[in-house]
């Protein structure tokens, strides 16, 4: 269930990564268009467009790091396998600061949501900036479900012998 669940919030994140994706391209191809063809006009709004679509694509990008354990990793054994013990304990150490790093984001990221972003306005757009600020604890919550997944697979799910049928 928990990785079913999973697996489609990933699939939706990767739908929405393409559309940021897109929105960011339309945008600065827009802005970039304003500056050199005389008859295309010098709008504001695409420039905050792609700025809230950037800051959208980096939640959304690592929230989907975290879930393939794409995110930067430092090869301390260069190549070499340390034992069992060492990589449960590195495993541990794992979840615990990305644990810290999650509940960081949720808590502050949905305090600076309720304190400063509901009461800002996006000047260009005047659109409420808590949708853009939003991101910070919308993507602390889907790392803590990835977490929560990578360690039931990890700890709890059954392993597949080599050979086996999925």
């Amino acid at each position: 269930m928990l990785i079913k669940l999973c697996d489609a919030v990933s699939k939706c994140l990767y739908y929405a990564l393409v559309a940021m994706g897109v929105t960011l391209i339309v945008s600065v191809t827009l802005l970039v268009a304003a500056r050199y063809v005389p008859f295309v006009p010098r709008w504001l709004w695409p420039l905050e467009i792609a700025n809230w679509a950037m800051i959208w694509m980096v939640f959304i990008g690592a929230s989907i790091a975290v879930r393939e354990n794409k995110h930067f990793n430092v090869d301390l054994w260069m190549g070499k396998t340390p034992s069992r013990k060492v990589l449960l304990f590195l495993k541990l150490v794992y979840y615990v600061f990305v644990g810290f790093v999650t509940l960081t984001f949720v808590f502050f990221g949905y305090g600076f949501v309720v304190r400063w972003a509901l009461i800002q306005t996006s000047e260009v757009l005047t659109i409420n900036m808590a949708y853009l600020y939003v991101s910070v604890p919308i993507a602390g919550l889907l790392w803590l479900l990835f977490l929560v997944e990578d360690c039931y697979r990890e700890f709890f799910m059954p392993k597949r012998r080599s050979g086996e049928a999925r």
